[in-house]
């Protein structure tokens, strides 16, 4: 597979594109102007205890409060914990529409092959991605004895993907990284007072090249600083890369408009995906839930029912899990298939659903199938989906994607009408949309000497607004 990263970056925004044989699978924003807060840590100060929510407000000196559940408290560290307290929390989970950021005691610290936790002592743990318990245990013995003579400190550790390849030489220095990167951690907590920020997140560019273990073949940006920066961290990081950087010097056109990210941002706020096929997925995101459904569409049916569902279900499989790395989504997804009546085109399904899934940096648990045969999966949230980082709220419908209709309008707007008996002179201001159906309207009551129409472009479709001329 050929995996390309495109950066571009504005005054305010750096937009980073993910492309997997020349295919958007990730769109990813950062806001310059806004600390880079998953994967941070503070010193913050505790302010309240919240029994109905099981977890304790914490000031970190963000413009939100920071919670902190029960359950992610670390006993040694946090054991005494209360109003007043001042601890030490990583940001697990960014700001969120009206929720803060969500913190955690349990420290963590990512590398390119191990990830150290400095309160887990002794635990040695490895990513769910590698399934084979052979290799599992093999690698997971052999990275256990190759630090036990440099952890003194006896930090827990997490295996990551990226470990099965890298030499043993790698694997320790990368443990000693994380080792330093820690104890100047802890320097750096003693000399400030809380609220404050003791770590920050590098740039994005870093923790995706990091993430993917530096598994690209180009990184594309018209930013040739940050490249720079890029190509050091590289160099300094993974000495052995082939990566090509490429700086993007076109004038004639943008790199933003070059691999056609506007065009991709318009799909993304579509609820609609279209297959090949003719079929389609509509996708829907709500508070609680994301729900995806699949629909045969224009798809030509074949005779046999349950082979065209199987045909529809498997070729939605890879666009869905695509959309849901592109979009972001996170939280609990149901998928509801086109119904399937044999059991091993339902497991064969789950199993390629699993395997598109092994694409995905984030942690993701597929529940399987519910009664209703729908399918169940959680995937990890860490910050607002790419839909509502890039999306405002419509100041007509508030977000519902619903406004009133014409004839439920004509109707309120009768009644208001009517109130004004014995009539006056008043004026009425609507959208000029609404031009015929009012026309219409008042012809039928007998108005039309006794209304004066303004019409306002600004107006929302679904508003009118009446007032007494005087």
């Amino acid at each position: 597979m050929d995996r390309k990263l495109v950066i571009t970056t504005g005054i305010k925004k750096i937009f980073y594109l993910i492309l997997e044989d020349n295919i958007p699978v990730e769109l990813k924003i950062e806001d310059i102007e806004i600390s880079k807060q998953t994967g941070s840590i503070y010193k913050g100060k505790v302010l309240s205890y919240s029994s109905a929510m099981e977890a304790y407000f914490v000031d970190i000196g963000e413009d939100k409060e920071a919670f902190l559940p029960s359950k992610d408290i670390c006993e040694e560290e946090c054991k005494n914990i209360k109003k007043g307290s001042v601890i030490l929390v990583q940001v697990k989970r960014s700001p969120v529409s009206t929720k803060g950021a969500k913190l955690s005691c349990k420290l963590s610290l990512p590398g390119k092959f191990l990830v150290l936790l400095p309160q887990n002592k002794g635990k040695v743990s490895i990513s769910s991605k590698y399934e084979d318990q052979d290799i599992r245990e093999s690698l997971k013995s052999r990275i256990t004895n190759l630090i036990k003579g440099i952890n003194p400190d006896n930090y827990g550790i997490i295996i990551r993907t990226s470990a099965i390849n890298a030499t043993d030489q790698e694997i320790i220095e990368d443990f000693k990284f994380l080792k330093e990167l820690w104890s100047n951690i802890q320097k750096e907590a003693e000399k400030k007072k809380a609220p404050a920020i003791i770590y920050e997140e590098p740039f994005k560019a870093f923790t995706i090249i990091r993430d993917y273990a530096a598994n690209f073949s180009e990184i594309i940006s018209d930013d040739i600083k940050l490249l720079k920066q890029i190509k050091e961290f590289l160099n300094n990081n993974f000495p052995n890369n082939s990566i090509k950087i490429t700086p993007y010097r076109k004038r004639k056109e943008s790199l933003y408009f070059a691999y056609g990210i506007d065009k991709l941002i318009n799909k993304i706020l579509s609820p609609y995906a279209y297959l090949k096929s003719g079929s389609y997925l509509v996708i829907q995101e709500t508070e609680a839930l994301v729900v995806i459904d699949v629909n045969s569409g224009s798809c030509n049916k074949q005779k046999n029912l349950e082979e065209t569902a199987f045909k529809i279900n498997t070729e939605a499989v890879k666009e869905i899990v695509r959309q849901i790395r592109l979009r972001d989504l996170a939280g609990i997804i149901i998928i509801d298939f086109i119904d399937m009546t044999e059991k091993e085109h339902k497991e064969k399904l789950l199993e390629l659903l699993k395997e598109e899934f092994k694409k995905d940096k984030r942690p993701v648990k597929i529940k399987g199938l519910t009664q209703l045969g729908l399918v169940e999966l959680s995937r990890k949230k860490l910050e607002e989906s790419i839909v509502k980082q890039l999306s405002q709220s419509c100041q007509t419908c508030y977000g519902k994607g619903y406004i009133r209709s014409e004839d439920i309008l004509l109707f309120e707007l009768e009644k208001t009408l009517l109130k004004a008996k014995p009539f006056v002179k008043l004026k009425l201001m609507i959208n000029p949309k609404l031009s015929s159906g009012v026309n219409q309207l008042l012809e039928s009551l007998n108005l039309k000497e006794f209304v004066e129409i303004e019409y306002n472009n600004k107006m929302h479709i679904d508003k009118f607004e009446v007032e007494k001329v005087l």
